[in-house]
């Protein structure tokens, strides 16, 4: 006689996880028509206009400007590094590297960064017309660095990885048990 607290069937659920990674290095252009990497390329592109409406200015030389030029070209030279290592697949390569989580923080602290230091620019020097340009452009960049920040966020919490596929498999067997 079976026991009537003891289920006379039990369900067993084994999930596989794989991480399918290809790691050799190739181009491979279809990174850029990503929401990603068109996000890449317009913090690249208004890093860049800013840090050149910056050096045009009267008051180039001024030290508050130099923490404007430093930061700019950081961005710049961070974000151009990562499109590039995510356009020839470096990324893939070195997966176990927390690629996301790097460019989380960075992403997160850069915003506020060029936000301090573009702030003291314009308060010190007033606004001409070469920083109102420069300001323009260092805000959009915040912003494109803010919701890249944000989607990085969202990969992680889902426990995506930055490039390649992991595949998980469930499979489910159900038994039954005769007493």
């Amino acid at each position: 006689m079976a026991d009537p607290g003891f289920p006379s069937q039990h369900t067993t659920t084994t999930t596989v996880t794989n991480t399918e990674i290809i790691s050799n290095l190739r181009y491979d252009n279809a990174y850029l028509y990503t929401l990603e990497g068109k996000l890449k390329i317009a913090q690249i592109v208004f890093v860049l206009l800013s840090l050149i409406a910056v050096s045009f200015s009267t008051y180039s030389m001024w030290y508050q400007n130099s923490a404007v030029t430093s930061i700019s070209m950081f961005g710049f030279w961070f974000s151009l590094f990562m499109l590039v290592f995510y356009i020839f697949h470096v990324v893939e390569c070195f997966y176990k590297i927390p690629w996301l989580k790097i460019e989380m923080i960075f992403d997160v602290c850069w915003p506020i960064l060029y936000l301090l230091s573009a702030s003291s620019a314009a308060a010190y020097t007033g606004l001409h017309f070469s920083y109102m340009i420069s300001l323009l452009f260092g805000f959009a960049a915040m912003f494109a660095y803010g919701y890249d920040a944000l989607l990085k966020y969202q990969a992680i919490q889902r426990g995506e990885i930055a490039q390649g596929n992991i595949a998980v498999h469930k499979q489910t067997t159900t038994s039954t048990a005769s007493y």
